[in-house]
């Protein structure tokens, strides 16, 4: 073909006797063979539409680079019976033309495959047509020779770029056969706007070609403009205004292929993502040691970055829910998200791929149909809620433990939303991996809480009645850390009807520190009744005991003992070892802290069996209270131990009048409002005056 559309030579190279044959109904063609091949394709007064090389012929790339130097605008086609391996050299050979076509004889649709080829040069050939006349135009007006479309040709097939020629109406020219492959138009015709092409392309020549030919016009080009075309290849596009050589007015657009580039960002942006939504992830499950604070952390977390909505399940031991979390990005939607969270931990449904997920098998579904969420959610009144929280895609993965699958992380985006993808899936399966570590880690110690407080409750007896004074106690476990210590108190009467008091701690937070606890408190019992001593005499017995019995204990204590006195009122004696001395309110209603007589508490238990203990004595009247406390009451981080034994004092004042239990009370909600960071026990004891008898 040539010039509009005459047909131009087809020169075939080389060819076997069988190819020959087969190709004989191939229009205007001639045989030439290497020797003369140079002479043929300089000297021959049409253009060439196609060049086939034979099988016959040797070193066939090569033959195909020639070809393409000497007529780089004609379609080049080669014949082997090795066509894997000639397209495996073609795709890194230099001067390879574009379109090579690389096939064998024995093709069915060879013939057709050589006429699309030869369609496509003619194509070409009208476009560079017009891409001649516009460098011949730009050439004439710097005085320089006119550049003929051969030289156009060769320049624009090995230039690595993509170039369009469009009239300022926005009417696509023509283009060369870069843009052909990049832009994908094969079946593209001319006449058509250039939008039809690369969308938004008339709108960003506009600037450019809005005053073409007027005196006011702007030889200004746009800024670049990035475009991705048909979701498959991202584009620089620039724009030139020019004319043909006839004085028409073109834009040419240059098209430059930035895919590689913009896919490598995405790839960085998407892995930068994930790296830091599993550093959220990791921040927000060592925050807390609660199972259910724990789920409810990780959905905030996981909803909207990388669900529409969760759905987390926690299994206990026993395969039972034991903690379920529901979330959705969606505030309006917070109340279906709680029915299904009630529904499902009141009748035990669920969906089938949480309960593939909770037996160790991660599930994906890219795209989730009506007939897919009917065999998912078989629970009618379930699927009723799943369907209003919406579900497009879905992916389900387990929650693995050390010693099996804890539960399942169930992540669900909406109608409109992306599916989710096997990198979706990975994320998430480590998500749900490190998800299992930290609920392992949190029910471990929920276990271990568990028995250490069994046994610390255990211990903590209801006080006694007396005639004579008024007992309360209060315990108070600390707030957020989780911890179980050795805090302790312990009432009892003396055979002669006198009260012992003891208040302790013991040094550490854990089981070791409970159970020590509960061996401290028993010797003190026990030597404390059966010895009759003073508070001196029983806590130095009590050393004796823990550095014979080898104990390896520490722990402070007070031990007091209140002997009624006829007129009313008690006599109180006691002993400190190292603990926060006792405060007495009162009937006046002031305030103070029981001195030592030496200055000081004596030495923590544990530490030195020879110490020396003293007893202290004082009388405490009918009506004053008497508080013993662990240090957990006093101890905050916003303020130091002085400063809180002057709040407790004050707040003693201010309730001076107050029964003994709401004394308590006031105290506790003063002091420790919503828990401290250690326990905290208080015992409190108000002699009643002598007339009046026990409290009905």
């Amino acid at each position: 073909m040539s010039g509009h559309g005459e047909p131009g030579r087809c020169l075939l190279v080389d060819l076997s006797a069988a190819e020959a044959a087969l190709l004989r109904r191939l229009p205007g063609q001639d045989s030439v063979s290497v020797v003369e091949l140079d002479a043929r394709l300089s000297g021959v007064a049409e253009p060439v539409d196609l060049v086939v090389i034979g099988s016959l012929a040797t070193a066939p790339l090569a033959l195909v680079q020639r070809v393409h130097r000497l007529v780089p605008d004609a379609g080049v086609a080669l014949l082997t019976d090795d066509v894997a391996g000639i397209r495996g050299q073609a795709s890194y050979a230099p001067g390879v033309p574009l379109d090579l076509l690389v096939a064998s004889a024995a093709e069915d649709d060879l013939v057709e495959q050589l006429d699309q080829l030869r369609r496509s040069t003619g194509d070409r050939r009208r476009h560079a047509a017009v891409l001649a006349a516009v460098v011949r135009r730009a050439a004439a007006a710097d005085g320089r020779a006119p550049t003929i479309p051969a030289a156009v040709g060769s320049l624009l097939e090995h230039a690595p770029i993509a170039v369009l020629v469009a009239a300022p109406s926005g009417e696509l020219l023509g283009w060369n056969r870069r843009g052909e492959h990049l832009l994908d138009l094969r079946e593209a015709r001319t006449g058509r706007s250039v939008d039809t092409v690369i969308p938004g392309a008339v709108a960003f020549m506009a600037p450019l070609v809005s005053g073409a030919g007027a005196a006011g016009g702007t030889d200004v080009a746009p800024a670049p403009l990035e475009v991705r075309i048909a979701g498959r290849v991202d584009v620089e596009l620039t724009a030139v205004r020019s004319q043909t050589d006839d004085g028409r007015p073109v834009v040419l657009l240059l098209a430059t292929d930035v895919t590689a580039h913009r896919q490598a960002e995405r790839e960085r942006d998407r892995l930068a993502s994930q790296v830091q939504l599993l550093a959220r992830v990791s921040e927000t499950l060592v925050g807390s040691l609660d199972v259910a604070e724990s789920l409810s952390r990780l959905a905030d977390v996981l909803v909207p970055a990388l669900a529409d909505w969760t759905s987390i399940q926690f299994r206990s031991e026993r395969d039972q829910l034991a903690a379920l979390a529901v979330r959705h990005r969606d505030a309006s939607l917070a109340a279906v998200a709680r029915r299904v969270e009630a529904l499902v931990a009141r009748s035990g449904v669920g969906s089938e791929a949480s309960r593939r997920a909770a037996a160790g098998e991660a599930v994906l579904f890219p795209a989730v149909d009506p007939a897919t969420l009917d065999d998912q959610v078989p629970d009618a009144d379930l699927r009723s809620l799943v369907t209003q929280l919406g579900t497009g895609s879905v992916l389900a993965v387990p929650v693995p433990g050390r010693g099996g699958v804890l539960g399942s992380l169930l992540l669900a985006r909406t109608p409109g939303s992306p599916g989710f993808v096997s990198d979706d899936m990975s994320l998430a399966t480590e998500i749900g991996r490190r998800a299992g570590i930290a609920l392992d880690n949190a029910r471990l110690y929920a276990g271990q809480r568990h028995v250490a407080t069994e046994l610390q409750q255990s211990l903590l007896t209801e006080p006694p009645e007396l005639p004579f004074a008024d007992i309360a106690v209060r315990y108070v476990a600390a707030a957020r850390e989780a911890q179980v210590g050795g805090d302790w108190y312990d009432a009892f009467r003396q055979r002669r009807g006198d009260l012992t008091i003891v208040i302790g701690d013991v040094v550490g937070h854990d089981t070791r520190a409970a159970a020590a606890m509960g061996q401290l408190r028993s010797l003190v019992r026990g030597i404390g009744f059966t010895t009759a001593g003073t508070p001196a005499q029983v806590l130095t017995a009590v050393d004796e005991a823990i550095d014979g019995l080898e104990l390896s204990t520490i722990a402070t204590a007070v031990l007091a003992e209140l002997s009624p006195r006829e007129d009313g009122g008690a006599v109180l004696r006691w002993s400190n070892a190292g603990h926060p001395p006792p405060a007495l309110l009162g009937p006046d209603g002031r305030a103070q802290l029981l001195d030592y007589g030496t200055g000081r508490a004596d030495l923590l238990l544990g530490v030195d069996a020879t110490s020396a203990r003293h007893t202290e004595e004082t009388t405490v009247p009918a009506g004053a209270t008497l508080l013993l406390y662990t240090d957990g009451l006093i101890e905050a981080r916003d303020h130091t131990i002085d400063d809180g034994l002057a709040l407790l004092l004050e707040i003693l004042e201010r309730h001076a009048h107050d029964g003994l239990d709401d004394l308590c009370d006031a105290v506790l909600g003063r002091m420790v409002p919503q828990g401290g960071q250690d326990d905290v026990a208080v015992v409190a004891v108000r002699p009643r005056p002598a007339e009046a008898g026990p409290r009905g």
